[in-house]
């Protein structure tokens, strides 16, 4: 994809919410059409705001180093007709390089939402992520609409996959939710009943996250850093009591970095628990 740059020093970037706002990325008729037209989607190329349309999500940005192919992504809502209940909804999301007017890569996938998840909006993040010499991933950050409950134990939002090309096809290799918030004193189902006067006394933490590409490399591939910036509060207070960092490296394993939407790396130590690849935890990854 990208003949250019060897390793590069630490970069990170990360999008937040505000970014989200601040960074808008449509995407014209014809490259809707486009993707719509390789996935098989027929019907109502607009907004599922309007009445019968299959426009779910969408984001498209031209690559940096490549500014004749558009990055473009969208969630089809291909079950408009006949709803689905709530926590059972599914998207036909479509990930491509178009080139004019024509799909030259692209990757085909299901999007599983549930009470917790649900699409909402894309961001196509084109940082400088070069892996090697010859392969330049960029990515694709998927909001969600569902409003998490904090009357639990954890929440997770903003979730960003890395996508790289393999002649027609794009593929996945990595995961990760970049928001995360968590209650430092356990479960807070308890504390959120109408009776609850104690919620001011409750600790909790949200870290925000940013990706870096390391010096060394794994199998081929530069090895990943992620870096949370993690601010402590109380529940209800929106002043911040406390601040620190934390880091943790990924490596490739020859076929990916893993994927993750609930990473506690960044969790106090009472409350961690070993990590694993969690890919069932949100729907958001293919």
């Amino acid at each position: 994809m990208c003949k250019s740059l060897w390793f590069l020093p630490f970069l990170a970037v990360a999008f937040t919410a505000s970014a989200r706002a601040d960074n808008a990325q449509p995407c014209d008729s014809g490259t809707v059409e486009v993707l719509a037209r390789w996935a098989g989607v027929k019907g109502k190329l607009v907004s599922r705001d309007e009445r019968g349309g299959l426009i779910a999500a969408a984001a498209c940005k031209a690559m940096p180093n490549a500014p004749s192919t558009m990055i473009a992504v969208i969630a089809f809502d291909t079950n408009h007709e006949e709803r689905e209940p709530v926590g059972t909804g599914k998207k036909t999301q479509v990930v491509a390089l178009v080139e004019a007017g024509k799909v030259v890569a692209a990757n085909r996938s299901t999007i599983i939402e549930d009470s917790g998840f649900a699409v909402g909006s894309y961001l196509i993040d084109t940082a400088r992520y070069i892996l090697s010499r010859d392969v330049r991933a960029f990515g694709v950050v998927l909001y969600s609409s569902a409003h998490g409950n904090r009357c639990f134990e954890a929440h997770t939002d903003e979730y960003l996959s890395l996508w790289i090309r393999e002649g027609e096809h794009l593929r996945a290799i990595f995961g990760t939710n970049l928001y995360g918030w968590n209650s430092l004193d356990g479960p807070l189902d308890r504390r959120c009943t109408q009776n609850a006067n104690d919620d001011d006394t409750v600790r909790t933490e949200e870290a925000r996250m940013t990706i870096g590409v390391e010096k060394t490399s794994s199998h081929g591939f530069a090895d990943l850093s992620i870096t949370a910036h993690v601010t402590e509060h109380y529940s209800g207070d929106e002043s911040v009591t406390g601040k620190r960092t934390v880091r943790k490296a990924v490596k490739y394993n020859g076929q990916s970095y893993g994927f993750n939407a609930l990473r506690t790396f960044w969790w106090h130590p009472e409350r961690r628990y070993d990590e694993q690849d969690r890919t069932e935890q949100s729907g958001a990854f293919p």
